[in-house]
């Protein structure tokens, strides 16, 4: 039986911002460039070019492209905006080449490899089918504008100093000779581009489907764990206690040593749990909302409080302000239980932990600090810490329940929502973790906390 072909796979909403972002950049390379060659070449080396032509289009190119960056930076733009906006710039451009073509010869213009340049890159978002289309549509295009030169509809611009004069755009030969070449290397460039693409996204689809597999798993099994876990843990404690009978001190040692044993195999469940909800909202991309990220910080320092307060450590929390960030309340919770829960295990009793929240409304950023007074880190170990499973050997000779997994598990998150993690310390000094967020528009933040 055969097997179904593979479905058409529509690029992400990420795909389509990050080509119309690479769209602005070059766009703004072609408009100046359009001027600044156009001005060499008539004010410079006296070329004779529609100059006025030439530089009325790069104004255009300019201008429409200063348009489209103010619309592609406004906040919380639907879907449906962004592929809009997107097919909108790449009408623009093929108007905008179009006329270029035409200034600098028609049929006979060098620039038309631009047109081919432009179906490659619209290929990437395309499906196969609609590749080939938009391949016929330009050489459709080119054709038009070559008919309409050869029979005067339109008037033909020679360029006689690069070459390009007599009356080559009325022979048929020769426009027929550039409109099979153009057609076919433009169908070409979209069928390899467009089969490519689809290939990636086709793999990128099957890895994500691994990878929501397996943290399924994990989260199903370390689910599962938890509760027995819990039960006997609460159990233990009870017996050592001395809630039962009194404990012989062999008995007390060998109780001990479960309670400990238990203890790390619940920071194990409670981090593979932190470390399968990272990934899974890395792989499945779920809707990130505006979130207060001073509450979800202040909420996390008072749910790791009491741990610190039973070991004498001062813990000391930023002023709350409202300041919103684009994730998710469960996964700020926990980067920051994480860190704040870290520094606190790796604190001697007595020491200090400090928070520290700043925003850089200008840059858009805001900067959470958890600083420590523990143990620190071994500098030749530094480059390893956010790796999974990675544990410093001084903290391994400590004795200090711990898995490894949570610094991974809070970088893989505070990349899903677009920030940065970094890690400074010094053995026997203590330990700073920054982690870098962007920042929402402000006023926004406002009405909320109004």
């Amino acid at each position: 039986m055969q097997a179904p072909a593979p479905a058409t796979l529509r690029p992400s909403d990420d795909e389509l911002a990050q080509t119309a972002r690479l769209l602005i950049r070059l766009r703004w390379v072609a408009g100046l460039s359009i001027l600044l060659l156009t001005a060499i070449a008539r004010w410079g080396i006296n070329i004779e070019l529609p100059a006025g032509g030439l530089l009325a289009l790069s104004v255009a190119v300019l201008g429409y492209n200063t348009a489209l960056l103010a619309e592609a930076r406004r906040p919380d733009r639907p879907a449906a905006t962004v592929r809009r906006a997107l097919w909108g710039q790449v009408a623009l451009d093929w108007l905008a080449m179009v006329a270029l073509v035409h200034l600098t010869g028609g049929i006979t213009s060098p620039a038309l490899i631009y047109f081919v340049i432009h179906v490659a890159l619209a290929a990437t978002l395309l499906p196969l089918r609609g590749a080939r289309g938009l391949a016929l549509l330009a050489t459709l295009i080119v054709a038009a504008l070559a008919a309409l030169e050869a029979s005067g509809a339109l008037p033909h611009i020679a360029l006689p100093d690069l070459g390009l004069d007599g009356d080559l755009h009325r022979r048929g030969a020769p426009v027929l000779a550039a409109l099979f070449f153009f057609s076919t290397t433009a169908l070409t460039v979209a069928e390899l581009v467009a089969r490519q693409a689809e290939g990636l996204r086709q793999r990128e689809a099957r890895i994500r489907a691994l990878n929501e597999a397996r943290a399924a798993f994990s989260r199903a099994a370390t689910h599962e764990l938890r509760a027995p876990v819990a039960s006997s843990l609460a159990l233990v404690r009870s017996v050592e206690q001395g809630y039962l009978d009194e404990l012989t001190p062999s008995q007390a040692v060998i109780i001990e040593r479960v309670g400990a044993r238990l203890d790390g195999l619940r920071e194990l469940i409670d981090d593979l749990l932190d470390f399968a909800a990272s990934r899974e909202a890395a792989v499945a991309q779920p809707l990130l909302e505006l979130v207060d990220l001073s509450a979800a910080l202040a909420d996390a320092i008072e749910r790791e409080r009491p741990v610190a307060d039973a070991r004498n450590i001062a813990v000391h929390a930023p002023p709350r302000e409202p300041l919103l960030v684009r994730a998710e309340d469960a996964g700020l919770g926990m980067i920051f239980s994480n860190l704040i829960n870290n520094a606190i295990k790796y604190t001697s009793d007595g020491g200090v932990v400090t928070v520290c929240c700043a925003a850089q409304r200008e840059a858009g950023w805001v900067t959470i600090a958890v600083q420590d007074t523990g143990i620190g880190i071994p500098a030749a170990e530094l480059p390893h810490i956010f790796d999974e499973f990675f544990r410093a050997s001084n903290a391994k000779k400590s004795k200090i329940v711990g898995t490894g997994i949570g610094l991974a598990a809070v970088r893989a998150m505070v990349e899903h929502y677009h920030g940065t993690i970094t890690l400074d310390s010094a053995e026997g000094e203590g330990t700073r973790v920054t982690v870098r967020l962007p920042l929402e528009d402000q006023r926004r933040a406002a009405k909320i906390s109004g």
